[in-house]
C-alpha cells in the first residue's frame, strides 16, 4: 500500500487548525497591557521609563496617549488623567472595551494597523507581497 492510499485511508484529524490569535485587537490589548505595567511601577514608586511610556507628567496631572504612534480621535492625540491611578483604570476601560468589541474602537484599530502597515512597508520592513 502506497503513501497516498494509507492516507486516504487513514481517519480524518480531529484537530483543526485555529485562527490566528495575532489579530491587531490583540496586539493592541497586549500593548496596552504593558502601559498598564508601567503605571503600576510608577504607582508603587518605580521612575517613569519616557522612551516606551505613553504617559509624562504635566504638571499636577498626567498627559497621556493611545499607542506609540497615537490614535487620534477628534484630531486629538494626547488627553489628560489627573492621576496615575485614574490612567490605570483608564487603560483597563480600553482593555475591556477592545475585548468586548467596541466598535468605534476596534475600527480605529484596525485603521491605525493598516497606517501602520503602509509606512512599515514604504521602510522595506515586513513581509513581501508574491
Amino acid at each position: 500500500m502506497s503513501f497516498l492510499d494509507k492516507l486516504k485511508a487513514a481517519p480524518a484529524p480531529t484537530r483543526v487548525p485555529a485562527v490566528s490569535k495575532n489579530t491587531p485587537v490583540t496586539r493592541f490589548v497586549k500593548k496596552v497591557r504593558e502601559q498598564q505595567e508601567m503605571v503600576q511601577a510608577a504607582i508603587d514608586g518605580g521612575e517613569i521609563n519616557t522612551r516606551t511610556a505613553w504617559f509624562v507628567k504635566s504638571g499636577d496631572a498626567y498627559r497621556f496617549k493611545i499607542l506609540r504612534s497615537p490614535l487620534s480621535v477628534d484630531g486629538t492625540e494626547w488627553f489628560e488623567a489627573s492621576s496615575l491611578s485614574d490612567l490605570k483604570a483608564l487603560y483597563q476601560g480600553l482593555i475591556d472595551a477592545a475585548n468586548g468589541g467596541d466598535e468605534k474602537l476596534v475600527a480605529l484599530i484596525y485603521e491605525r494597523s493598516e497606517l501602520d502597515k503602509v509606512a512599515a512597508e514604504k521602510k522595506g520592513i515586513g513581509r513581501k507581497k508574491k
